[in-house]
């Protein structure tokens, strides 16, 4: 058998990570502090990939005339989207699509 590489502690950690994880409905809006930004950016850079490809970018939009043009487009894929699923449409669109706002 193997030594374990994590305390018991940072396993822990790592579990109650997971178990208290969750999705986000609701934004604050704001700024973030570019600080914080960086730390963010560079923990999703950590994440795991098939083939360690990375395939993901990040683009940060200030614009607020952009942002909602690309709300707008969002939306209208949304649509398209429910449309294209037939039967499942209502529920579909019972779903929250935001954060480009």
């Amino acid at each position: 058998m193997t030594e374990q590489a994590f305390s018991p502690e940072e396993r822990a950690a790592v579990y109650r990570a997971i178990a208290e994880r969750r999705d986000m409905r609701h934004f604050v809006g704001g700024t973030v502090a570019p600080e914080l930004l960086a730390r963010l950016l560079e923990a999703a850079h950590q994440a795991p990939s098939v083939g360690l490809m990375q395939p993901w970018r990040f683009i940060r939009i200030s614009d607020p005339a952009l942002r909602g043009k690309m709300q707008a487009q969002v939306e209208d894929e949304r649509i398209r989207t429910a449309q294209a699923l037939g039967e499942r449409t209502d529920e579909f669109m019972k779903l929250k699509v935001e954060g480009i706002n």
